[in-house]
């Protein structure tokens, strides 16, 4: 088939299209951004925000308590007048875990669902391919889980990051007079943050890396790891692994009979639930790992209002860290729009987000996010320590944790 052509004659009208083509485009993309201009997402009666989130696939358990967090969140505002006296809606997509799926899914909340944000989307490895889109709609993008910090304007983590996490790890087993820790991680973003954490944390405190070992991801192979981790004699091993792994290697470390202290970050153990340490059995008992947000049993008063909007919105989720983790970060985005002015721009929810400091939410460390531009808009770098004794997340360290700070 021949190309199809276009007489010259036609060229000025197909200009002129592509030209208004281009105005409604760039016309859409800061309609949040304006002063005095209409808000996308915002009516006088109602206030739209969305997330995607697994609901169905291998990472549904998830995203079902980020869902029910989520929804918590928004009953409980809801019954009490709604937000700046707008009733919240709460649009739900299901990605399964799949990153081309959340990609669309952002994509389609910020330009068919015409969303305010995008709150407490769950995927580390799946939510960085919407970052170009997101930097240039300039859309709010809040408190994703743990993906790696853009740096861009509109993007804004709660999470304390895989590194820092591990960081405290090492602080932390250096305090019980760990000497010599092995790593075992991923070929991945998860892997490689947790090593270089471990590594720049063992420098500052004495502790020797005596062994690196790397499994590739989505395989079950891990016993060649933990036998040459073995052979290194370490007295603690810093899993960098996805759940499956991290369970796998706690049997295969049982199974040699051996006993070193075994550690994970709040993704890599899933503190606060049993996760990894359910299927692991027995071979669990002992295990230790950070926390980034308070676990479902606190008694922060936080933590009990929780479970009362919990248990009114999905009491099937009321134990869950994950609703408690999305429940929290509704809040706190609430929090930022209640502290706006009447401009309820974009760039006014950046300017107010970026003035928290050490605000305290009752369930994460304290919060400051500052300019993107001087390091980042992740708002939290601390973490707690808890033991699973078996049957349930035992907490050993009442304060959070600051990466480089000396335990005892």
């Amino acid at each position: 088939m021949r190309p199809r052509r276009f007489p010259l004659t036609a060229l000025p009208a197909l200009l002129t299209a592509l030209a208004v083509v281009g105005c409604s485009s760039q016309a859409a993309a800061p309609s949040g951004a304006g002063g005095g201009a209409a808000v996308q997402g915002v009516t006088d009666d109602t206030f739209t925000i969305g997330t995607t989130l697994p609901l169905s696939g291998g990472a549904a358990t998830s995203g079902k308590g980020f869902e029910a967090g989520l929804n918590a969140a928004v009953k409980e505002i809801n019954d009490k007048g709604g937000l700046r006296g707008r009733q919240v809606k709460l649009v739900v997509l299901d990605d399964g875990f799949e990153a081309a799926r959340s990609v669309a899914n952002i994509r389609r909340l910020g330009d068919q669902e015409k969303v305010y944000a995008v709150v407490s989307p769950a995927g580390s490895a799946n939510i960085p391919g919407s970052y170009p889109y997101l930097a240039q709609k300039g859309m709010p993008l809040f408190a994703p889980v743990l993906p790696p910090d853009p740096k861009q304007d509109s993007v804004f983590l709660l999470g304390t990051s895989q590194r820092d996490q591990a960081r405290v790890i090492v602080d932390f087993l250096a305090g019980k007079g760990i000497k010599k820790v092995a790593v075992i991680g991923q070929d991945n973003e998860l892997g490689h943050s947790i090593r270089d954490g471990v590594k720049e944390e063992a420098a500052s405190t004495g502790v020797e890396v005596v062994a690196n070992e790397t499994t590739e991801p989505n395989s079950t192979e891990v016993s060649s790891a933990v036998l040459k981790v073995r052979e290194a004699k370490p007295d603690a091993i810093v899993l960098g692994t996805d759940n499956t792994q991290s369970a796998l290697i706690m049997k295969a470390v049982d199974e040699l009979g051996w006993k070193p202290a075994i550690m994970g970050t709040s993704s890599t153990v899933t503190t606060g639930s049993a996760g990894t340490v359910g299927p692991a059995g027995s071979a669990a008992k002992g295990v230790y790992g950070t926390f980034i947000s308070e676990l479902p049993t606190s008694d922060a008063p936080e933590a009990a209002a929780w479970r009362t909007a919990q248990q009114a919105a999905a009491p099937d989720q009321v134990g869950s860290a994950y609703a408690l983790q999305a429940y929290a970060n509704t809040k706190i985005f609430f929090e930022i729009v209640t502290r706006m002015g009447d401009d309820l721009s974009w760039a006014d929810f950046q300017k107010t987000a970026e003035s928290l400091k050490e605000h305290a939410s009752g369930i994460y460390p304290p919060i400051t996010f500052g300019p993107a531009a001087a390091g980042g808009h992740v708002g939290t770098t601390g973490a707690k320590v808890a033991e699973w004794d078996g049957s349930d997340w035992k907490p050993v360290s009442k304060d959070w944790l600051e990466p480089g700070t000396s335990v005892s």
